[in-house]
């Protein structure tokens, strides 16, 4: 990736070079244009500080050459944290208008909706257009939109729809030889079959992303696969992996400059470090996104953000307010994963708070987007809230799914008294691994309370028995 932003960059300048001694900036405009846009692309993929601060220095470089939709990629495509403040109003005007221009053009304004979360509107225009794309040899242009189609389908909780765009997008990359688009298709594969408890298959999609892009240095795919260990982590009930990997991607408090996934992993860098008694380090994580002001970026970054900070308060009040603010933001139903997990967060505290019957308000929701969206591991923990708030449930027994030999000792040991030292102490395992081990077995057992695995144990003892 580096030698390939060195020669697009040395293009660049030599076309901006010989156009000033010709005084002549209209007629390669359109040629300067265009490579700039290859190394904005460049250097999306690259991911890295050093190569961005070089394309903007060469951006800043071209003046009048530069047009708004330079600046506009330049901004959103680097770092939104960052830069993205303000382009979501001209992003959306731009979609307003797309009959008359370029499909490439539509395509990269697209590319800058998605990381504005606001994609939605510009893919009508793309599933119109994408066949004949694809049809009349643009394939690169017709792969893309069929990634963007895939984004906007899974940012909607369209997952079934998200998927077959996915391996349609794979195969007409594989067929072409186009190792990056075959590899990024394979990322967003691995996404959903991480959060939808396909952990297998995830993980191996996961594998093959990483040991392609990692040694190219195309720190786009490689955090993305980071990002799916998170996903596939925290579907294992697994929340210490799942911290471990989410702070590889930003650390607790602040936001990985140049890492489009350092504030796409919000909730799940604060669920992990909840879940292992990390609650400063959550709280921390929070108060940074609002801080850098992650709310005004865009409409999803606002819903997480004021979740992550219901999430993590102490106050019960500051918690009312920030749970009411994220549920009802014009564009939460935009999100149904993300505001389902955000309900069930609520419900868990309100249950806790102020019993099982204003609990059900949030955990049935939650409960009922988790199933439809099939994200199995979070469907079953608002299964198991929902029972915990007297109300009866209509899936399957959880006991369906087996204990592992470990799980089921934990279990055993935890149901007699022991705390995670003592446990961990007689199966020398970490007390924090034995939490992990615990969190897996709760759903599956049916159950939110260490007081309930006694009966819950005893239940699957007779099942088995009675079977």
């Amino acid at each position: 990736m580096r030698a390939t932003h060195r020669q697009i960059t040395a293009a660049v300048e030599r076309l901006r070079d010989g156009a000033a001694a010709r005084q002549d900036l209209g007629r390669t405009g359109e040629a300067l244009d265009r490579l700039m846009s290859l190394l904005l692309a460049v250097s999306q993929y690259a991911g890295s500080r050093t190569v961005w601060a070089r394309t903007h220095e060469v951006l800043a470089s071209l003046g009048d050459l530069a047009t708004e939709r330079a600046w506009l990629y330049g901004s959103t495509w680097s770092d939104v944290v960052r830069h993205g403040a303000g382009w979501s109003e001209p992003v959306e005007r731009a979609a307003a208008d797309l009959e008359d221009q370029e499909p490439w053009n539509v395509t990269r304004l697209a590319v800058s909706a998605y990381h504005l979360d606001v994609l939605s509107p510009l893919r009508p225009y793309l599933e119109r257009v994408v066949d004949r794309e694809l049809d009349t040899g643009a394939m690169s242009s017709g792969i893309v939109m069929l990634h963007l189609i895939m984004l906007d389908q899974m940012t909607l909780g369209e997952w079934e729809d998200a998927e077959r765009t996915g391996h349609r997008a794979l195969a007409v990359a594989t067929e072409l030889g186009h190792g990056l688009f075959a590899h990024q298709a394979r990322a967003r594969l691995a996404q959903l079959a991480a959060v939808r408890g396909r952990v297998a298959e995830a993980r191996d999609l996961r594998a093959a992303v990483d040991a392609w892009a990692r040694p190219r240095g195309i720190a786009y795919l490689t955090q993305l696969a980071d990002a799916v260990g998170v996903s596939i982590a925290l579907s294992a009930g697994d929340y210490e992996t799942a911290f471990r990997h989410a702070v590889g991607i930003t650390a607790p408090g602040g936001f990985r400059p140049y890492n489009q996934q350092a504030s796409r992993t919000l909730l799940d860098l604060v669920e992990a470090a909840l879940h292992t008694g990390r609650a400063e380090q959550a709280r921390a994580h929070a108060l940074a996104a609002r801080d850098t002001g992650l709310p005004d970026i865009s409409p999803r970054l606002a819903l997480t953000t004021y979740g992550a900070l219901a999430m993590t308060t102490d106050d019960d009040g500051e918690a009312a307010d920030m749970y009411a603010r994220a549920q009802s933001h014009p564009a939460a139903e935009r999100f149904p994963f993300e505001l389902a997990r955000i309900r069930l967060a609520h419900g868990i505290r309100v249950r806790r708070t102020q019993g099982g019957a204003a609990a059900r308000t949030f955990l049935a929701p939650a409960a009922e987007t988790l199933e439809r969206l099939g994200a199995t591991a979070w469907a079953e923990r608002a299964q198991a809230e929902l029972r915990a708030a007297g109300v009866a449930s209509h899936t399957p027994a959880p006991t369906a799914v087996p204990l592992t030999w470990q799980e089921l000792r934990v279990a055993e040991l935890a149901a007699g008294g022991l705390t995670n030292k003592e446990i961990g102490r007689q199966m020398r395992l970490s007390p924090r691994t034995v939490s992990a081990h615990l969190y897996r077995a709760f759903p599956k057992l049916g159950i939110t309370t260490r007081a309930a695995l006694r009966d819950a144990l005893t239940r699957m003892d007779e099942s088995a028995t009675a079977s």
